[in-house]
């Protein structure tokens, strides 16, 4: 379904600040980036309509000046951006609906920014009270309606989700609109291995219904330690596919998506824009540098996760986890520090590219895994998950956890306001107006 993201807290704000009017219907307008791959909406910037640009304005409709209309076309056709038209029911119940003189107002701006503005589709948002509603402009396709932070927000009416007995118990631990978000979000799971399964089974078990999983990989009889659902007889098949199989069997009406690929190769990055919420599983700095930026670029929530066991002198010396949300707001993993970048132009090279390379010698070596610590890390992410869409009260974003000492500890990093990925000055809410760090479509590299 279409959709428009925007950033937090900018809708909030918009909204609070447009339904403080003495009860007078307001006007906003947002520029977003759109991408026609995902039929999304990015909103970069939205603000009120100044109060000399109202010709009209009462209670139940307001009109805008022609000249005001002309700049707003104007900065569509300069930025290439589509226009998203904002107006208020102040006294509307519940989700509110346009109205017929909504209708009218829409055919004549519609046609008007079809002439003057950006090629592109544009939107038409209502908000009230207690809610909002949202159609592409000059037709009645609904649009959904997001605001992405450090807590994901779902705007628009929720429609075709239905309460199931089996969720019982987690609808009295944080109510039924919360299960019924969790139903209704489509995830994205990157990397099926040893925290990937893990994270692929608590949210078959959570009763996530829409779940792609992303894994080039094929099963190694070294994963079967950790890799949950699997068996010994799944050697030499698709990580993606034991995953799904997993999935289906404890919650079979889910409907998944395996797809054995990688990525960072660009075509596969694609689909990231098409999830509303991401977990990032893989032990890759490549893939993790692709994701971090796309979750800002394209305002879609992730937690990344992250597993290492230190042996020194044949004896385990630190235990360590690592789970971050990567939101508007917060800090991305550049801001944290968790990329290396030669670990990154490593990953990206092709095998010719490796052999030629003086700075690349052997493989790299197998990393220890236990099951036992990947599950308190994927445990540490489901949880942050429920804190960031529905009502359980679960306030950190980034946490590190000491197995040795048996501590998690919340994190504290400021998010640099340059910063090339998370800042307004970066990528972010940019849209496919920026490049992704991929691996091109005509550059392919076997995997392990």
């Amino acid at each position: 379904m279409s959709r428009v993201r925007f950033p937090a807290p900018l809708y909030s704000d918009l909204a609070s600040t447009l339904l403080d009017a003495s009860g007078l219907e307001s006007c906003a307008i947002g520029y977003a980036h759109y991408d026609a791959h995902s039929d999304t909406w990015i909103v970069a910037d939205a603000s009120p309509v100044p109060v000399d640009a109202y010709e009209n304005r009462t209670c139940v409709s307001a009109v805008l000046k022609p000249s005001f209309l002309i700049e707003v076309a104007h900065r569509s056709r300069v930025t290439g951006m589509s226009v998203i038209g904002i107006h208020t029911h102040p006294d509307s119940p519940g989700h509110p609906r346009f109205s017929p003189v909504d209708d009218a107002g829409e055919t004549e701006l519609g046609s008007y920014l079809g002439r003057r503005a950006a090629p592109m589709p544009h939107v038409a948002l209502v908000i009230g009270p207690h809610g909002c509603r949202a159609r592409r402009l000059g037709s009645d396709e609904e649009v959904e309606v997001w605001e992405v932070g450090k807590v994901l927000k779902f705007l628009s009416p929720m429609q075709g989700v239905t309460d199931q007995e089996r969720d019982d118990r987690q609808v009295r631990a944080f109510g039924a609109p919360g299960q019924r978000l969790l139903r209704r979000l489509r995830f994205g799971v990157i990397g099926a291995g040893g925290t990937g399964s893990l994270a692929c089974q608590q949210l078959a078990h959570l009763g996530a219904s829409w779940i792609t999983v992303i894994d080039p990989d094929l099963i190694e009889a070294t994963n079967l330690n950790r890799l949950v659902g699997s068996i010994p007889s799944d050697v030499g098949q698709p990580k993606v596919e034991v995953a799904a199989r997993m999935i289906r069997a404890i919650s079979p009406e889910a409907t998944v998506f395996p797809h054995q690929a990688d990525i960072v190769d660009e075509e596969v990055a694609k689909l990231i824009a098409t999830f509303d919420f991401v977990l990032l599983c893989t032990d890759s700095h490549a893939s993790r540098a692709v994701v971090n930026q796309a979750a800002y670029q394209y305002l879609v929530p992730v937690i990344d996760m992250g597993v290492s066991i230190t042996v020194a002198n044949e004896a385990v010396s630190h235990i360590t986890g690592r789970v971050q949300m990567l939101a508007t707001g917060l800090p991305c993993l550049t801001c944290s520090g968790a990329l290396d970048g030669e670990a990154i132009r490593r990953e990206m090279l092709t095998p010719e590219q490796r052999a030629a390379d003086p700075y690349v010698h052997g493989e790299r070596e197998p990393q220890p895994a236990v099951l036992s610590i990947n599950s308190t890390v994927s445990s540490l992410a489901t949880t942050m998950l429920l804190g960031a869409v529905t009502p359980v009260p679960v306030k950190p974003r980034y946490q590190i956890y000491d197995g040795i000492r048996g501590r998690v500890k919340e994190m504290a990093v400021p998010v640099q306001s340059d910063c090339v990925v998370c800042s307004s000055m970066g990528a972010l809410a940019k849209g496919s107006t920026w490049s992704l760090p991929v691996r091109p479509a005509n550059c392919h590299r076997s995997e392990k």
